[in-house]
């Protein structure tokens, strides 16, 4: 009977450890001229801190990596030394696809969080980038009038204010990801130590957790900002 009561007790640890670990494992395509034979590095990035985690070398265009992470991590793809993109270290199979047009990843619930908001920024970015090359050209062959230029402007600022209600939308709804705070370190990373109304407003929506993250908390010290 002791050695049955053993016997259980072993398997329920064993299966209380597997829950508290992530199993992952990444499935690469890379269809980019130069990447054969070449090594790619992972690197987890944690409060500021770099890590190196796996490497491997890209053979008929593809890669694989594996391994454990004691939580749902955030890492970077790189060629060498060069960041390549991000990803998400979570329990599952993630698929990284890496064309000349645009890198994609998926297969885990964060991942595809990321580059399903990434597809979005994306497209608000060029038409950003699109109205910002017309009003230049236009200016550049003096192809223009006051109106036409208050217009472009306009279509400027709304673009911008597009990309703002999209940044507040992701987080706020995604406050209990683990995303949530990649994304907002995106709208954080600069120079600039001033607290943007942006940024203000998704903070004093935001719940604790989201709050004592340490990204959120190291961000709202150097800014002054007062967490709740």
């Amino acid at each position: 009977m002791k050695s049955v009561y053993l016997i259980l007790m072993s398997m329920f640890l064993i299966l209380l450890l597997d829950s508290c670990v992530h199993k992952y494992k990444i499935e690469g395509k890379v269809d980019l001229y130069g990447y054969e034979g070449l090594q790619l590095n992972l690197v987890s990035y944690t409060d500021g801190d770099f890590s190196f985690i796996d490497s491997c070398k890209v053979y008929h265009g593809q890669f694989k990596m594996d391994g454990i992470v004691d939580d749902i991590t955030f890492a970077i793809l790189c060629r060498g030394k060069e960041p390549i993109l991000p990803l998400y270290l979570e329990k599952g199979e993630i698929n990284v696809n890496m064309k000349p047009t645009q890198y994609d990843v998926d297969g885990t619930e964060q991942n595809e969080l990321l580059y399903g908001f990434l597809a979005e920024k994306r497209i608000i970015d060029n038409r950003y980038e699109e109205t910002v090359q017309k009003k230049m050209s236009l200016i550049s062959n003096g192809l223009f009038n006051k109106d036409e230029l208050e217009r472009i402007d306009k279509a400027i600022d709304d673009i911008c204010v597009e990309m703002e209600n999209l940044m507040y939308k992701f987080i706020t709804e995604n406050f209990q990801q683990k995303v949530s705070v990649g994304v907002f370190s995106m709208l954080c990373n600069s120079d600039n130590k001033t607290i943007t109304p942006l940024i203000k407003r998704i903070l004093d929506h935001a719940p604790k957790e989201f709050l004592k993250s340490p990204y959120v908390e190291s961000y709202a010290n150097q800014v002054g900002y007062e967490l709740n």
